[in-house]
């Protein structure tokens, strides 16, 4: 089975290309570069090459890097060096052959593919939106391993190489032109033609080999801090400072990319290589590496579920109506507009309207000073959207999102005479956080369109969107809103309905925790520094203060309602709800006093039981808050909430910020072990209250001696 086929054309024009039999993409497995290894060593004994084309038969991809399989079955540092080393020497075979060579890149060229390129003579790519040319490694918590941090620096320089590497963003072709990663670009239309001119000029001289050497500097300050010892010192500075403010010192691949980066720069290309394999054998059987790995594979198999049966009929869903024009709706109608929807708002007051088209226009106006967007095209998705005070335009909505204040009365009331301004086929979702989709369905005659779709705030930065089945929810319904939310570029978690459902159920303990952690006489600060130092972007109070400490409140009490003492809102959080302007950062107090973007605790609040302050170990408060969160993680897969462990971990990831470098609630559980951790919720419980008691799952994973990620593949 061969990944390659060759053909000579007229005038020494050889073409590679790239087609990896059954497969959707090309990935550089070891089975391919070493047939990639045999070709290149017969091209380089013949005469009647003059060019070499490199091309891929795959749609919208050049080679979408090395085979992460791969990756992941690299166990130590020796296997790591070899297989690094194997990419490496290949690449330079590429790099050395006597003629030309030119990266034909329709499509994206990431990873190793674009390692690939860079060793190419030329690089040369189409204006299509499918196109991005990135080294996204850290992303897997490893570094380019093909040469990916020695050649890029020294084609680009370093300012424009850093960025790239270290962050692993893409760029598409016209960012790639401008930083002189591409020789030339053309119209996706005429690519063919402007192929050919470009061959031509290498052929007729007009276009001379520079392979390796950087095209052309900005000005003097760009040529000062790329090639001169002081200017890369502080490049090199800068770039520590905000890789560590990033990441906070807990993903270690950055910081060895700017390693492999900084010592490459200072010595030949070999001898940067070198570095390179080993910074990368040191990271690849790392633990961090291993979790990203297995996020990204869970993030692939989220793209493919459906949340129900395969063999659905979707029919388009083009048009939208949003019901509530608040912080959310406003969002949500903006989301819509954006993925080319058609859009009609409708709230019970003007200023409502006029607030949520403030708030669209300015994450347009925030794209197009980003160059994420042309300011036509800004416009020409505010035209999708209108508004009103009545239904008009809602009976012909595809599906319509409720956002309007979280009273269950209120909302069944406003369902019920919903149901009459749409048509059969129309969709019902509601934005609720937490209150019971079963129950809002029951008011309505066509409960089976009926379905949660819980969006996170704010809602154009947040990616999760939890999907929630109520009792009487048609998979049809469920198939269309998951395929919805895909569209919109979110990532859907179907889960089943509760109280809280998933995220909050989970999360709402952790927050309630923090303030008794006050009760007992830690102090604001000792608590969120533990949860930021453990990887959380923000402690628990912090994040009470953002959310609006009078939405944390309401939905705590839905959560002790739901599930009794086990979730008792803790007294000073009621304390707290009680006393007037203290909602958090929207009224500048709350745990925290809030000046713009700076806070300090409000020392006025002493929520202490005694009044004084106690000392607690760091490991104390940090079991407090993370562990409650896994023995209601516990609970939720218990009771089928989610479908897999590894899907409830994807949802805390993305709807709470829980740090992927851990690799998910559950999975932070397994590394503790679990023995451990319903040893240790015993001795919380026998302490601080039967809400540690170990959840039931816990108990029973640790008398098998199972992980929660040998249950979720069946034990």
């Amino acid at each position: 089975m061969s990944a390659f086929r060759f053909e000579l054309e007229t005038r020494g024009v050889g073409v590679l290309t790239f087609d990896l039999e059954g497969e959707k993409i090309n990935k550089l497995s070891t089975d391919v570069m070493r047939e990639l290894e045999v070709l290149l060593t017969s091209f380089s004994t013949r005469t009647d090459i003059k060019v070499l084309l490199i091309r891929s038969a795959k749609p919208g991809i050049f080679i979408a890097g090395a085979d992460i399989k791969e990756i992941e079955t690299i166990t130590t540092p020796q296997e790591g060096v070899i297989k690094a080393s194997m990419g490496q020497a290949i690449l330079r075979q590429l790099a050395h052959l006597d003629f030309p060579t030119v990266a034909v890149i329709e499509g994206a060229a990431l990873g190793g593919g674009l390692e690939l390129a860079l060793a190419c003579s030329f690089r040369v790519a189409s204006d299509s939106g499918k196109v991005q040319l990135g080294l996204p490694e850290v992303n897997l918590g490893i570094i380019p391993g093909f040469g990916g941090t020695q050649r890029l620096p020294r084609l680009i320089g370093v300012q424009k190489a850093l960025p790239m590497i270290l962050t692993g963003k893409s760029l598409d072709t016209k960012q790639a032109k401008k930083a002189g990663l591409l020789d030339a670009s053309f119209s996706e239309v005429f690519f063919e033609q402007g192929l050919a001119g470009f061959v031509n000029e290498i052929l007729s001289g007009a276009r001379p080999v520079t392979y390796g050497i950087r095209r052309k500097f900005q000005g003097k300050l760009d040529r000062f801090l790329d090639t001169s010892f002081i200017g890369r010192a502080l490049v090199f500075r800068q770039a520590k400072k905000g890789v560590l403010a990033q990441t906070k010192g807990q993903y270690p691949a950055p910081l060895a990319a700017l390693d492999a980066v900084r010592y490459g720069v200072f010595v030949p290309l070999e001898h940067g290589l070198k570095m390179e394999a080993h910074l990368f054998s040191r990271l690849v059987i790392g633990p961090i590496s291993k979790n990203l790995i297995r996020l990204f594979y869970i993030g692939e198999a989220l793209k493919k579920d459906t949340g129900v049966r395969e063999d659905i009929k979707l029919r388009p869903m083009t048009r939208f109506g949003v019901l509530g024009a608040g912080l959310m709706g406003g969002g949500i109608a903006w989301l819509l507009s954006y993925r080319s929807g058609v859009v009609r708002l409708k709230d019970v007051a003007w200023p409502a309207i006029a607030k949520a088209f403030k708030t669209a226009s300015e994450i347009y106006g925030s794209l197009v000073k980003k160059r994420k967007l042309m300011e036509s095209e800004a416009t020409m998705s505010m035209h999708r959207l209108s508004g009103g005070l009545d239904f008009t335009g809602f009976m012909t909505a595809d599906v319509v999102v409720e956002a309007i204040v979280e009273d269950i009365e209120i909302k069944k009331k406003v369902f019920q005479e919903l149901e009459s301004h749409v048509s059969d086929q129309t969709i019902i979702a509601s934005n609720t956080s937490g209150l019971s989709i079963t129950e809002m369905g029951s008011v309505l005659k066509y409960p089976e369109r009926f379905i949660g779709m819980h969006f996170f705030s704010p809602v154009n930065r947040m990616p999760l969107v939890e999907v929630i089945r109520g009792e009487k929810t048609s998979e049809e319904t469920v198939a269309h809103i998951v395929k919805l939310s895909k569209d919109l570029k979110k990532t859907p978690i179907v889960v089943e309905n509760c109280p809280g459902f998933l995220v909050n159920r989970i999360l709402i303990p952790y927050v309630n925790e923090a303030v008794k952690l006050l009760e007992d006489g830690a102090t604001v600060e000792e608590i969120d520094q533990v949860a930021v130092a453990f990887g959380m972007p923000l402690g628990p109070l912090a994040l009470a203060d953002e959310v609006g400490l009078d939405v944390g409140y309401k939905v705590a009490k839905q959560l002790e309602v739901g599930y009794g003492d086990r979730m008792a809102v803790a007294a000073s959080f009621t304390k707290l709800h009680e006393m007037p302007g203290l909602l958090g950062k929207k009224t500048g107090r709350g745990f925290y006093i809030h000046d713009g973007e700076k806070k300090r605790p409000n020392l006025d609040l002493n929520f202490s039981k005694d009044g004084r302050h106690h000392e607690f170990s760091k490991d104390d408060i940090r079991d407090r808050l993370f562990l409650v969160m896994v023995n209601e993680a516990a609970r939720c897969l218990a009771e089928g909430v989610v479908k897999k462990a590894s899907y409830l971990d994807m949802a805390m990831i993305l709807g709470t910020g829980f740090p992927p470098f851990r690799g998910g609630l559950t999975r932070y559980a397994d590394s503790l072990g679990v023995d451990r951790v319903k040893d240790t919720l015993h001795n919380l419980s026998l302490r601080f209250g039967d809400r540690f008691d170990p959840a039931p799952l816990i108990v029973e994973l640790a008398a098998s001696k199972l992980t929660f990620g040998q249950w979720e593949l069946g034990g």
